[in-house]
């Protein structure tokens, strides 16, 4: 089973995401623009914001996140699902490592990455003052993962899926 993990990163753009003929994931405010099959957030201000937009659709939420937002009404939304990782520390982790997590506990073998540029650049927020996330931070996390999924195959660049 092949899947796509849609980031926010500049580099989304060069793809059109109607064209992507497997599974979706996206992370935060993807559901603005395009509505993925599983989407991810952990962020107070995402999920307030999901709340005010009167999301349609499940938001799959970080155990730690799961338990601080699920009953406050600044961030209740109708449909919060939370997921359990197998590392206690992957839930600080950043939502589109989730997502890869997430993933491959619903089976997914090859997951495709596309908009995981790292830096201060997101198509929905201002640039930061510092990168968020780092390249070198998908240096570390990405074989953690494989330690706990061998059998997963993650690409990252995939041009196959650019738009042309």
């Amino acid at each position: 089973m092949r899947c796509v993990i849609i980031g926010n990163g500049p580099s989304r753009l060069r793809f059109r995401l109607e064209d992507i003929p497997y599974t979706t994931f996206g992370c935060n405010e993807i559901y603005r623009d395009f509505r993925v099959d599983y989407l991810l957030a952990q962020d107070k201000e995402v999920l307030h914001r999901m709340q005010q937009d009167n999301i349609d659709q499940p938001v799959y939420v970080a155990q730690s996140s799961y338990r601080l937002h699920r009953d406050n009404t600044y961030t209740q939304l109708p449909d919060m699902r939370q997921i359990r990782f197998p590392y206690t520390r992957m839930s600080s982790w950043l939502t589109g490592e989730q997502a890869i997590v997430l993933a491959a506990q619903l089976k997914y073998k090859i997951i495709d990455l596309i908009g995981f540029d790292g830096g201060v650049q997101s198509i929905y927020r201002k640039d930061q003052t510092h990168a968020q996330p780092t390249l070198d931070r998908y240096n570390k996390t990405i074989p953690k993962i494989l330690e706990y999924y061998p059998d997963l195959t993650i690409n990252i660049s995939v041009d196959n899926l650019r738009a042309h």
